[in-house]
């Protein structure tokens, strides 16, 4: 059975083509013109180029497929990126599922995020059934957008609809979540935010997500999720596991504020990429964000490992690219659960 999958060079979906190649799959990915292929470096994959935004090569990628992972999107928290992540991840979305109907394409799964979730706390973690939380960022607000198209009505198309959370792994290129990782073991991080999130191992995510593509209930919604953590725990994981002295202080709110009001005007006046110095991220970091994965876990047999899995990962990858030094040797102190 073909399977196409968007988004292949990204963290999830560079983690979800090598589960599919161990699967005994060979899977075709669209390759936007001009991206880092680096994370399929070596992999038996069938490439072709096209665009989420461009029917045609969608019409052309989609040929003869009859299962798609959509995992193609645009990451900007700021409001000067309103438009592109509109255009990639409410428009691209609504343009796969186009293409996809006119291909017949039997089942999609469409790669959101925990982001369009409610938060919870630790005692009442949220799940699928939530509202969303009352503050919000402009890619939270395009990731629900794009899950209102995905859960429409798509006619003989199977929609399934997974949330990962904070994802962390290797074969991440660019402002992925796992550079948090790198940036611990570099040793820039001096401060943690008070708040806290879900996080998850991109490979249990690729399990996940090939989970809901075999047995999801269509219009379903699955929160595919790790360990709850606090910021100051998650953090102090990762410099275990890179021999760094984590982070012991509260970065202060009056600091957060300051850092995202530059991070504003900064990104409103050049169309770079600020990461996450920006008001709306930094103010997300002082709430509790805790997601229950209840329902991936017992409909799916979705079974998560403990987080620091991902994190070793991160860091071999980031030695292996030479984007953390190889003459300095990890030094993992945490205990790892295997499973």
């Amino acid at each position: 059975m073909r399977t196409l999958l968007t988004g292949a060079t990204g963290l999830i979906g560079a983690n979800l083509v090598r589960t599919l190649l161990r699967a005994g799959e060979r899977p075709r990915v669209l390759l936007t013109p001009g991206s880092d292929a680096r994370p399929l470096a070596g992999l038996d994959v069938e490439r072709v180029s096209g665009d989420v935004r461009d029917a045609h090569s969608l019409a052309r990628a989609m040929k003869g497929v009859q299962r798609v992972f959509h995992a193609a999107g645009h990451v900007r928290f700021d409001d000067a990126g309103r438009l592109l992540l509109w255009t990639i991840n409410v428009e691209g979305t609504r343009q796969v599922l186009q293409a996809a109907r006119s291909a017949g394409v039997r089942r999609l799964v469409h790669v959101s995020s925990s982001v369009a979730v409610g938060h919870g706390t630790l005692d009442r973690p949220a799940t699928e059934e939530g509202p969303p939380p009352e503050r919000s960022t402009p890619y939270a607000e395009s990731k629900r957008a794009a899950e209102e198209v995905a859960l429409g009505d798509w006619g003989e198309v199977q929609v399934v609809v997974c949330n990962p959370t904070f994802v962390v792994g290797p074969y991440g290129t660019g402002a992925t979540s796992a550079e948090v990782v790198r940036l611990v073991a570099s040793g820039v991080v001096l401060a943690y935010p008070p708040g806290g999130a879900n996080f998850v191992n991109a490979d249990d995510v690729a399990s996940g997500l090939a989970l809901a593509m075999r047995t999801g209930q269509p219009r379903t919604r699955y929160i595919l999720g790790g360990e709850n953590l606090t910021h100051r725990e998650f953090l102090a994981q990762v410099a275990e596991e890179c021999g760094q002295r984590p982070p012991a202080v509260a970065l202060p709110g009056w600091a957060a504020r300051a850092l995202g009001r530059t991070g504003d005007v900064l990104g409103a006046l050049s169309s770079a990429r600020l990461g996450w110095v920006n008001t709306p991220f930094l103010r997300q970091l002082f709430e509790p964000a805790y997601v229950s994965s209840a329902r991936a876990e017992r409909t799916l047999g979705y079974r998560p490992r403990p987080v620091r899995h991902g994190i070793r990962d991160a860091l071999r990858w980031y030695q292996e690219e030479q984007l953390l030094p190889r003459d300095r040797p990890l030094t993992p102190r945490g205990v790892l659960i295997r499973s």
